[in-house]
Parts: C-alpha cells; structure tokens; sequence
C-alpha cells in the first residue's frame, strides 16, 4: 500500500487505478478545454491535466475550474513562478520535472503546496535527464538520481504527497523503472508510456509496456498517451482495466471484421454502437456481427448482438445466441438502446 491522499475529490495511492488525460490546445482556449475536460469525464475520465505554458494558461485555470467537476493538474516546465499562480487559480496537482524545472524557488514552491495542501507529481521522462547523466554512466540511475534529489528537498520541509512518474518511450524500460520505483518508494505512481505514437501502434506498445504493471496494481493514476483524439486515449484505457479485472463494470464490444458474405455496414454500426457504449458504465458485452454464416454462432455469449441477416440492410437481433427478430438499422439500434437502459 502506497501513501493515500486526496487530488481535488479523488483519493490516490489505494488499489483503484484512476484513469488521466491532457489537454491538446493551449490552457487559454477555455470553451475548448472545458468541453473536452466534461465529456472526457463522462467517458469515465478521472483527472484532466493542461499544460502551463504562460501567465494566460494559469489564470484560465480559474474559468475551467468553475465549470468542470474532476480535478484539474498543472503541468509545469521551466518556471515555477506559474506553479505559483496555477495555485491561486485552483489547480488540484501540479507537476514539475526535475530535469529543467528551475530550483531558485524550491522551498518558496514547498512551503506553499504545504500550506495549501497541493499535491506534487514529480514527473522525469528520458528527454530531460542531461545534468543526471554527467553523474552515472546509467541511464536508469539517473532517474533514480532525479526523483531522489526533488525527493529530499520535499521532505526536508515535511511534505510527502508526492505521485511520482519515470516516462520514456521504450517499452522494457518502462517495466524495469516502474518495478524498481514500485519497490524503491512509498508514493503512488503516475504510469504511462510517453510518445507511443498514432492510435494502433500507440495503443499496442502502450499497452504491451503498461499491461503487466496494471496487472499488478503497481500504479495509481495512468495515462495512455497518443497522437489522436483524447476520447480514443479514454477508450483505450477502459479496455486496458476492463480486461486487466480493475474495472470489471465496463461494456465489451465483439465486431466482425467483415467479409464478402456482408450485407450491412458493419463498420459504420459498429463505431455508433461504440460511441453509445462510451457513455455506458456495466459488465455488458455486445456484437455487432456480418452475417448469420458465423454472427450469432461466434456472438453467442454476448448479452444482446446484431448480425446482418443476409438480406442488405436488415438485421438479426439476439440475446444470447438466440433470435428475436429481424430489424431494419433504426429498429435494431432503438432496441439496443432500450437493451442497454434495462440491463
């Protein structure tokens, strides 16, 4: 058990696993971060994370703050002065990297996280590991090195709310750093893959170098970061913790891939049938299938499915395996919905 602690509402370092994303506009765009922070958190977002580029994207925080109910993080780079304000405008968390976040107002930035009981990540990725790396000729060492320095200016003044991150872009190096830093410190950690890349290959990697320490409940907030929509960073992640057992009240959804024998728009059904079931927080499993040659068969231990009938446009409806009669498109989705309300 990692030290327990509040950010905003949500409490850390149990054995939930609370799922964050990060704006991709800059902070002062408040319409755009408010919209996307609140439908984020409707998809089952548990934080929000803006970057703090400048003075404007601090005070914006206040506005976006007023008008979003998950906590919000400020991420830091170079100057804590905007630490300082991010603070006075509501920020819930703030993050610093130790690797070039300046230091000149260290223990002026501490005592008022203290006072104001603000959280810290201390998040060092490989890209900022330089004046660590002229004291070991080890690249996981220097991490070490980064986290124990910030570490001890923290706690000589006595403060420990501390999450802590070791990013990289290398998928065995996330697993070595984050076993080591899982056995080497009493602080939830914040995991993620940084720069996985587009959704397929991000997703893949992401989850190849993140699966095992879900698994193992060796992090507390986590981050699937792509270069794509934010929701499919979201989507992702419920998969991720539905099929790892940490969120088992989360939907499944089973599609075919489609073939020749087709006679309905799979694809296009499929991808409304998932934008309704991001919405949706049960253990409930849907197919969406191709056609009777295999649909319902390969689909029979989903709750409730649709299959294309062999006949363009219309399809079998089935719980379990079993008909309940052929529909056209709107018909089988308004039955769907009914489905989904009852279940």
């Amino acid at each position: 058990m990692k030290k327990c602690f509040y950010i905003g509402n949500k409490l850390i370092g149990d054995s939930s696993i609370l799922l964050q994303s990060m704006g991709d506009r800059k902070t002062s765009d408040v319409n755009y971060a408010i919209k996307l922070t609140n439908n984020l958190e409707k998809m089952g977002l548990d934080m929000m994370r803006f970057s703090i580029l400048d003075k404007e994207d601090a005070i914006s925080l206040k506005k976006i703050k007023e008008k979003v109910s998950i906590p919000i993080i400020a991420d830091i780079h170079f100057d804590l002065k905007l630490a300082f304000l991010a603070i006075e405008n509501g920020a819930d968390k703030i993050r610093i990297n130790p690797g070039n976040t300046s230091t000149s107002l260290l223990n002026e930035f501490i005592a008022l996280v203290k006072e104001k009981d603000i959280p810290i990540r201390i998040g060092v990725n490989s890209g900022s590991l330089n004046k660590y790396l002229t004291k070991t000729a080890d690249f996981e060492e220097a991490y070490f090195l980064a986290l124990d320095e910030m570490i001890d200016s923290f706690k000589s003044l006595g403060f420990d709310k501390l999450v802590l991150s070791l990013k990289n872009s290398d998928v065995k190096k996330t697993y070595s750093l984050y076993t080591k830093a899982y056995a080497r410190y009493p602080y939830p950690l914040h995991l993620g893959l940084t720069e996985s890349g587009f959704s397929t290959s991000g997703v893949i990697r992401s989850t190849i170098a993140m699966y095992p320490l879900i698994k193992d409940r060796m992090c507390s907030t986590i981050r699937l970061s792509l270069a794509d929509e934010r929701k499919e960073e979201v989507r992702a992640l419920k998969v991720l913790l539905k099929e790892a057992g940490i969120r088992p009240n989360l939907p499944t959804l089973i599609v075919c891939p489609t073939c020749g024998r087709t006679q309905v728009d799979v694809k296009e059904l499929a991808r409304v049938v998932q934008n309704k079931l991001d919405y949706v927080f049960k253990d409930v499993k849907i197919a969406i299938m191709g056609c009777p040659v295999n649909g319902i068969g390969e689909g029979k231990d989903a709750d409730f499915g649709l299959a294309g009938s062999g006949k363009k446009d219309i399809y079998v409806a089935f719980k379990k395996g079993k008909s309940i009669g052929l529909y056209n498109r709107d018909d089988a989705l308004s039955l769907l919905d009914q489905f989904l309300k009852d279940f």
